[in-house]
């Protein structure tokens, strides 16, 4: 299925968002999702689907000075 992540278009397997950070291999606790422009909590990640053309923003935070 093709999804857009940071405005890219990729071709996924995952079926949920939980799954897709974890092919991404992102860091869940340094990770804010949003799914068609609607912040999804991390609790929800396992039970949110990804569908078809959906647009996920992934924000990863790094600390710094």
């Amino acid at each position: 299925m093709q999804i857009f992540i940071n405005g890219q278009a990729q071709e996924v397997i995952a079926s949920n968002i939980d799954s897709l950070i974890q092919t991404l291999g992102i860091e869940k606790r340094v990770c804010a999702v949003a799914l068609n422009e609607r912040v999804v909590k991390k609790e929800e990640w396992g039970n949110t689907s990804l569908q078809e053309n959906d647009r996920l923003e992934c924000l990863q935070f790094m600390g710094g000075g």
